[in-house]
């Protein structure tokens, strides 16, 4: 169907017509044009989308049955994108099946926009059997603490992560206690799956944007010594920003002698904790510097954590420097 073939609206087709139209979702230049045109056909469109959502033969190319989802979703079906989604499929051909979880998503994401118990309790018991981006996209804008656990076992899985992430992001404050006790090892770290470490990573990440407490530091302490290298510095930016001043020195002494083989993203964020806490760290940074300078004397510039540091002091000695001299302007004012 070309874009001058398209009915005019208002017109009241025949079942014959409508089913016509649900074939030419098919078409890859009216494809889009068609889906408005079955939703302006109202009620009558759903049967015949229904059919050949639920008993049409998933492809590789996918584009076709998404359009089907959306007009479903527009014409307010949500019982049959239920329907679809409980349908239990065997597809071997992993490029079908590819196609076909990328029709699955939609539908999950589109249910989304249903903000009611029933969706909420379908789309909670869904992401319970199957890891899907898409469910996990829908839940999380409820952002209701008691899907906190599918959340937070979704951050195990490399493409739900993602979309869990931003769900317990919005609600990490009220999920804390949970998160707690997710970022520990829940059997010998020597046994961890690497999907169960990754989660334990992204759960550790979350608590580090939080404001901890001192009991819940007590929890968290025993994750300096994971044997996972990039929970331990997390734990340790924790550390340095939340526990006593002999800790947060020996975490910040960690941290500095781990800049030099972190990732660029982790030497970020190591920077602006030590940035965070000068006040507590300067005489351990000068002690850092010196001794660094001592064994490159030739080309400081070389050691890439002597700049590191030295751009730290710098910036925050120059701040410090600015804040006394406009104090001293307030106290002695000239005039």
């Amino acid at each position: 169907m070309n874009r001058t073939d398209i009915p005019a609206p208002g017109r009241d087709f025949t079942g014959e017509e409508i089913r016509s139209f649900v074939g030419n979702l098919e078409s890859l230049r009216s494809g889009e044009l068609t889906v408005s045109l079955l939703v302006g056909c109202g009620e009558r469109a759903i049967e015949p989308l229904r059919e050949y959502l639920l008993h049409g033969e998933p492809r590789g190319i996918f584009q076709p049955r998404q359009r089907a989802v959306e007009a479903l979703a527009q014409l307010g079906a949500k019982e049959v994108l239920f329907e679809y989604l409980s349908q239990k499929r065997h597809i071997p051909d992993f490029e079908v099946r590819f196609g076909e979880e990328a029709v699955e998503n939609t539908a999950a994401r589109c249910l989304g926009e249903w903000r009611t118990d029933e969706v909420y309790d379908f789309l909670k018991n869904f992401a319970q059997r199957r890891m899907l981006p898409g469910a996990i996209e829908a839940l999380g804008k409820f952002e209701r603490v008691d899907a906190v656990d599918t959340f937070i076992r979704a951050l195990g899985d490399d493409v739900c992560r993602p979309p869990a992430d931003e769900a317990l992001s919005r609600i990490a404050g009220q999920a804390k206690r949970a998160l707690v006790r997710a970022a520990l090892p829940q059997s010998n770290e020597a046994e961890e799956k690497p999907s169960e470490r990754r989660r334990r990573r992204g759960v550790v990440k979350l608590l580090s944007d939080l404001p901890i407490t001192p009991d819940e530091w007590n929890e968290l302490r025993p994750l300096l010594d994971d044997q996972d290298k990039d929970i331990a510095l997390i734990a340790a930016r924790i550390a340095v920003d939340c526990a006593s001043l002999k800790e947060k020195q020996e975490a910040a002494l960690f941290l500095i002698h781990s800049l030099a083989q972190a990732h660029w993203s982790a030497q970020i964020q190591i920077q602006e904790c030590l940035h965070r806490n000068y006040d507590h760290l300067r005489q351990l940074i000068a002690e850092e510097l010196a001794a660094r300078r001592l064994l490159v004397r030739g080309e400081p510039f070389a050691d890439q954590v002597l700049r590191i540091l030295a751009s730290i002091q710098s910036s925050e000695e120059k701040v410090g420097s600015r804040e006394r001299g406009d104090h001293g302007k307030r106290e002695h004012p000239t005039g």
